[in-house]
């Protein structure tokens, strides 16, 4: 049985699949099988995918119709066979020692955390590297589902999957495995490179989305996990407040004002509603991130959420 189970899933990434899998094949840690896992894709990674599997006996398809990353991942998990899985989207890929300082780093723990680079899609120029700090706030800061390891023992035991969700599948994945373990290791390591489309963020009308999705993930996080048995509240306030405000400034990107408006206000309400529309400051969170978020709350507070819209659709912000 491999120590560690790689598992890629795969929709339409005939043209970058060879650079993921290659940067695993390359690993100075051997001992892993590498499940790609086929989620109906519409070109030719199925075939690029079978290809593949023949250069090296660790390589394992697997095919089914289109469900999403959600799916996909909860099917890996299922299927893997190893003490420990990783998650590595089918777009980006991993340094030579990735793995190896993975198996040494992560002990007798049930979740292992570590940072990230950002890098060009097309020609891998490095952006900017993300180190994350050892912190509780770390746990609601690093929520992709890349960049870590976990004990399949654990996701098993506690029955830990991907929601059936559009938006934050994996910031609840992550959510619901940290506010019941204390056993989480965080790790001054960068060795996974996630390939940034920057284009993504010019999106035009058609990618619009009216239904402000955002809505379910936090309800479900609010009704379903108890995070104040081990954070403390003004750190889930701020983690709910930042996250309704990541959601509006990728909205700015794509929506027009009078459909941002209303998202807008619908975030806040939720806010509201549940006793999370104070301001709390997280000392750990980097100071462009809180500064961004006090401007929104602030915004909001007086009426200006109009104009905040207009001068910050021109600049395409994101924040991490």
């Amino acid at each position: 049985m491999p120590l560690i189970s790689v598992i890629v899933p795969v929709y339409n990434a005939e043209s970058f699949l060879h650079i993921c899998v290659d940067s695993i094949l390359k690993q100075a840690f051997h001992d892993f099988e590498l499940m790609l896992i086929d989620d109906g894709s519409k070109d030719m990674s199925l075939k690029v995918m079978n290809e593949l599997s023949e250069k090296d006996k660790r390589i394992k398809i697997f095919h089914h119709e289109n469900h999403g990353a959600g799916y996909t991942r909860n099917r890996g998990i299922q299927l893997a066979s190893g003490k420990y899985i990783t998650f590595i989207d089918s777009d980006d890929y991993v340094d030579v020692d990735y793995l190896d300082t993975f198996i040494k780093s992560i002990g007798d723990n049930d979740v292992l955390i570590s940072g990230y680079n950002k890098v060009s899609m097309d020609e891998h120029k490095l952006l900017f590297t993300s180190i994350p700090k050892n912190c509780l706030w770390t746990e609601f800061k690093y929520v992709s589902t890349c960049a870590k390891m976990y004990s399949l023992d654990f996701l098993k035991a506690n029955n830990i999957k991907y929601a059936p969700i559009k938006i934050g599948e994996d910031v609840y994945f992550n959510l619901s495995m940290n506010s019941i373990t204390n056993k989480i290791k965080i790790i001054p390591y960068a060795g996974y490179n996630y390939c940034l489309n920057q284009n993504s963020v010019t999106q035009n009308q058609s990618t619009l989305n009216r239904d402000n999705k955002i809505l379910d993930l936090l309800d479900r996080i609010y009704n379903n996990l108890t995070l104040t048995e081990k954070y403390s509240n003004k750190m889930v306030q701020y983690f709910y407040l930042k996250t309704v405000v990541q959601f509006l400034l990728m909205q700015v990107n794509v929506c027009d004002k009078e459909t941002y408006l209303d998202l807008c206000k619908e975030g806040f309400e939720f806010l509201k509603s549940n006793g999370y529309n104070g301001f709390s400051v997280v000392k750990e969170e980097e100071f462009k991130i809180k500064l961004c978020t006090f401007m929104y709350w602030s915004a909001n507070k007086l009426h200006l959420n109009g104009l905040l819209y207009s001068l910050l659709r021109p600049l395409h912000l994101q924040i991490g």
